[in-house]
């Protein structure tokens, strides 16, 4: 299990919120990801995303 937080967009050309976790979706897409994604907010804001791998055997 893994946990990551995403941070909001700066001007240092930092990625906002919406495009990290679309990134992390289109990677999980790209490499047959098998598990769960949970996505916690906080006052309108991502807080928390957890990923759960899974594997089939």
């Amino acid at each position: 299990m893994a946990a990551m937080t995403v941070q909001k967009k700066d001007n240092n050309n930092n990625k906002s919120q919406m495009e990290q976790l679309n990134d992390m979706l289109k990677e999980m897409f790209q490499t047959n990801f098998y598990g769960s994604v949970e996505v916690k907010f906080e006052a309108g804001r991502v807080t928390i995303i957890r990923k759960t791998e899974s594997v089939k055997l």
